[in-house]
């Protein structure tokens, strides 16, 4: 069963710290294959990510082995976004394949989207309109 991490509750003190180690277990890039799964229309999903992942594979233990990387504000800007959309295949190095991206048996870009970006490197994205017309005071509305 999938359960959320309760909310912060001060009066709990330091029994927060234990509820907060608990892990969302959200699937959310799995939730709609499974439900075409359910569904029995398996065969009309593409069996690959479509999240751009880069992974930290260093042997340094400070370094937080094998966790996503950030890209920050320097790593954020058209050129790297074009450079994750140019992909059209991923080479498995432990089992020596390369799989290519296809939809149809057309060569396609592999991925939609691509993590983790930080704050700085979001906000760069959408200011230099990357993504799309963006305008910044709308953040600023607070409308209930």
């Amino acid at each position: 069963m999938l359960q959320r991490r309760p909310p912060v509750d001060a009066s709990k003190g330091k029994l927060n710290m234990k509820l907060q180690k608990q892990h969302n277990c959200i699937p959310d890039e799995h939730y709609v294959q499974t439900l075409f799964a359910i569904n029995e229309l398996e065969g009309e999903l593409e069996r690959r990510t479509l999240t751009y992942t880069l992974w930290n594979q260093s042997a340094i233990k400070t370094q937080n082995n094998w966790h996503p990387v950030t890209f920050g504000y320097g790593d954020a800007d058209l050129q790297h976004i074009k450079e994750i959309k140019a992909i059209n295949h991923v080479y498995y190095e432990t089992e020596f394949r390369t799989e290519w991206c296809r939809t149809n048996s057309t060569l396609v870009s592999c991925f939609l989207f691509a993590r983790k970006f930080s704050r700085g490197a979001a906000m760069r994205l959408l200011g230099e309109g990357v993504v799309g017309p963006f305008e910044f005071s709308a953040l600023m509305d607070s409308h209930p």
